[in-house]
């Protein structure tokens, strides 16, 4: 979709700005009978979360992460 396609979206849903978004209000379909909003869907963090005590799921990952190179 297109910057104008996703701000229309955006105005139907009452929405004028897209630090208003928030999980629960985008959706995604999982199968043709099901869908479920992003707030199911991911771990949502806490600000400074991964400073003070990372999920176990991101811990390992947290742990190797390099400030000064991005690779895998």
């Amino acid at each position: 979709a297109t910057v104008a396609s996703a701000l229309e979206i955006m105005a139907s849903m009452g929405v004028t700005d897209l630090a208003d978004l928030r999980p629960h209000m985008l959706r995604r379909r999982i199968d043709p009978r099901t869908e479920r909003s992003c707030e199911e869907l991911y771990e949502w963090l806490e600000p400074g979360q991964l400073l003070a005590e990372p999920p176990e799921a991101w811990a390992a990952d947290w742990k190797t992460a390099d400030l000064d190179r991005f690779a895998v």
